[in-house]
């Protein structure tokens, strides 16, 4: 009987500190997605250099999915030419049956709460040829350009909000470095002060 009666205390105190943890333990999460972020552009501009080519970020606001791919569009094909004229290493262009699909998003997704709240990318000459080719179009399904990571390591000027209907963070890029800057977490109410997010 006291063992059922310590049981039933343990349970009641467990209910009552429960929601307290809660809200801290969504905010480490977000925290953990925004590193994930973080390192997935990292990576995917280590990987446009090594390689020689173009690769994209693509995401879909107020969802969970993302996704990093080489991009095969004309643009490409004329940095991966440029890229082998200066190193010999630089991949050729890729062939019609290399090409991805068009969707960058490959079934990747962020941790279980959290979603691309909004988010901006700077156009510049060479992104607009990405973004204005069909393909991109028709996988933004009218949501954000992608984020274009370049053979000479530089990158698009982006930025995104992620959200765990709490709070919210921002993950800046800086495009001519490649430099990504992770904010605090921010509360509804400074959101609604800071006006506009800008990377």
């Amino acid at each position: 009987m006291e063992m059922m009666l310590v049981l039933a205390v343990l349970v009641g105190v467990a209910a009552m500190v429960w929601p307290a943890l809660q809200g801290p333990l969504d905010d480490q999460r977000l925290l953990k997605s925004a590193d994930l972020i973080r390192a997935q552009w990292t990576k995917a501009r280590v990987k446009a250099m090594k390689d020689g080519r173009l690769y994209v970020f693509r995401y879909v606001l107020a969802s969970d999915e993302y996704g990093v791919e080489p991009w095969g569009g004309e643009v490409d094909a004329v940095e991966a030419s440029l890229g082998a004229a200066t190193e010999s290493s630089a991949a050729p262009p890729m062939t019609t049956e290399e090409k991805p699909r068009p969707l960058g998003i490959a079934g990747r997704r962020l941790p279980d709460g959290i979603q691309f709240f909004s988010g901006e990318t700077q156009a510049d000459a060479r992104s607009a040829e990405v973004a204005a080719d069909e393909s991109a179009a028709s996988s933004s399904a009218g949501g954000p350009p992608p984020i274009v990571f370049y053979p000479d390591g530089s990158t698009s000027d982006a930025s995104v909000l992620l959200t765990n209907e709490r709070c919210f963070v921002q993950v800046a890029l800086r495009g001519l470095t490649g430099m990504v800057r992770v904010s605090e977490l921010i509360s509804s109410e400074e959101l609604s002060g800071l006006g506009g997010i800008t990377p």
